[in-house]
């Protein structure tokens, strides 16, 4: 409706000014046609603000600002400024895109998004997933070359570190075409990242809020764990994830899920004191016990202090069974309070006199 008020005033207008401009043509015939003519090209003007309706929260571009423009032209340069503004939103509306407003509210409007924690929600999508690289290794160390072009295609949709291990095994495959197309996967996996942390970038710097700082270090998280970048630059790009958890923490410290994402990424950038302090702190909060009690498990595994490892699933299986919504943890869970008779008969004669306190 907006376009075809939009339409009308155009038609309208252009009725008007061409009428002005017979009438001024024809001035020394009737000495009131100069009146009329002005008359007219006014009415040129006013007809945009006429067949509109004011209504700019609803349409502000075609049902109030482009009226608006147009009539004001119309009304100080007679004919050019009609011509002008019709030939300008005419070639806007073809070969133009649009940004700025429209892009600032879509940012806007992602930045109030939930995000991705990296976690994911169903563990039977995810286990498929990664159980379906296991054929492709086998594809891939076939003769056929149009399976092992979709293979590489599909690692690359994949994109999880063993199928980026594959992918650059097959970067010394005999066939130069698999060797091409392993490399141009690898290459997007990388250009799909940079410009992930580019966008997470730039939102962080524009909005500095702990949204924007949670979306940048999740993404620097997925890129250290991907499997992509060296050794040195892992470390940075994990480093950078602590760092904005932190910022975001710091932002936003109602916000357990920050301070538990931060406690990961520290674990993971062997930051082990600043993680085992949040476990630690965390213990006796219910939404995160279970949780905390499984990072300690993972901090003594990781340093390899079995002594205090085992101290802490004793503690697990001392308490009642606690209960979590992720799926992963729950899995985790089981697995470390899994009753072991061999190890119920040693555990008291060999670990009875052990007291251990890490840092």
């Amino acid at each position: 409706m907006a376009r075809l008020r939009l339409m009308g005033a155009f038609t309208a207008s252009y009725l008007f000014e061409g009428g002005a401009v017979w009438l001024y043509l024809n001035r020394d015939s009737v000495h009131w046609y100069i009146y009329a003519a002005i008359v007219a090209h006014l009415l040129c003007g006013f007809s945009f603000v006429l067949f509109t309706v004011a209504k700019p929260r609803a349409l502000p571009g075609i049902a109030f600002y482009y009226p608006r423009i147009a009539a004001l032209f119309s009304l100080f340069l007679p004919v050019i400024g009609l011509v002008g503004v019709s030939v300008t939103l005419f070639s806007a509306r073809i070969i133009m895109k649009s940004y700025g407003l429209a892009e600032d509210y879509k940012e806007k409007a992602y930045e109030g998004s939930g995000t991705d924690i990296d976690l994911p929600t169903d563990i039977s999508e995810f286990l498929y997933d990664e159980v379906d690289v296991h054929p492709i290794a086998d594809i891939l160390s076939g003769d056929d070359m149009e399976m092992k072009r979709g293979a590489v295609n599909l690692l690359r949709r994949i994109g999880s570190a063993e199928a980026v291990s594959l992918l650059r095994k097959s970067l010394s495959d005999e066939s130069s075409e698999v060797r091409f197309y392993a490399h141009t996967a690898l290459t997007r996996l990388e250009e799909d990242y940079a410009d992930a942390l580019d966008k997470a970038k730039f939102r962080a710097e524009r909005y500095d809020s702990a949204q924007s700082h949670a979306e940048l270090a999740s993404t620097y998280r997925n890129y250290a764990r991907s499997g992509l970048p060296e050794v040195n630059m892992q470390e940075q790009s994990m480093a950078s994830a602590c760092e904005h958890w932190r910022i975001a923490v710091f932002k936003d410290q109602e916000n357990k899920d920050y301070l538990m994402r931060l406690a990961e990424s520290c674990t993971e950038n062997r930051e082990f004191n600043e993680a085992l302090h949040i476990y630690r702190n965390n213990l006796n909060d219910p939404d995160l016990e279970m949780e905390s009690r499984l990072g300690l498990c993972r901090i003594f595994f990781e340093i390899g202090n079995f002594i205090a490892l085992f101290n802490e699933v004793e503690q697990l299986r001392s308490r009642p069974e606690l209960k979590s919504a992720d799926p992963f943890k729950t899995l985790i869970y089981n697995f470390w309070i899994k009753s072991n008779p061999a190890e119920d008969e040693i555990k008291s004669e060999n670990f009875a006199e052990v007291d251990y306190e890490f840092g």
